[in-house]
């Protein structure tokens, strides 16, 4: 055990601007998306861009998204409004249903939503469902991997799956 003091970390100067931490995770991602998400649950979509270092900045609220397809149009005007900035490079989204969950139709949206994000030059890392039951994520639906362990960036290729452990 040390008995050093360890420095503090320098304090920005006034009238800085604080610099977000990078979202590394979906556990991460979903800390963000939480502390936008009071209860009681509201029907809506939360949506944030991140660039290839994991650094987002702004998170789109849209209220009132209570048809669960709704998720399909935010995602194509945020990916559209995103097109030629170039530090908006993944997706987070997540649709709050208050009274309900996922639902056997979120694996196709999932595949949706990864194609609407392409098509716009973005990797689109998760889809979180915030439910009365807790949180889901439609790929799952559909045994799509954890997306977190690939770079950000919209042309990284998904990692090999790990050899079986002996």
């Amino acid at each position: 055990m040390s008995c050093h003091p360890r420095p503090h970390p320098p304090r920005p100067a006034p009238g800085a601007v604080p610099v977000p931490a990078p979202v590394r995770s979906g556990t991460d991602a979903l800390r963000v998306l939480l502390l936008a998400t009071p209860p009681p649950l509201a029907a809506e979509t939360l949506a944030f861009f991140l660039d290839d270092e994991g650094r987002g900045g702004v998170i789109t609220i849209v209220s009132d998204t209570t048809d669960p397809a709704t998720v399909l149009p935010v995602a194509e005007c945020l990916c559209r409004a995103a097109d030629g900035v170039p530090s908006a490079s993944a997706l987070v989204i997540a649709s709050v249903r208050p009274g309900g969950s996922v639902l056997a139709a979120d694996g196709e949206r999932w595949r949706d939503l990864s194609r609407v994000a392409a098509d716009h030059g973005v990797h689109l890392l998760e889809w979180f469902v915030i439910g009365a039951d807790g949180v889901h994520c439609p790929r799952e639906l559909v045994g799509e991997p954890d997306r977190w362990c690939v770079s950000a960036r919209a042309d990284a290729a998904p990692l090999p799956p790990s050899p079986p452990s002996a």
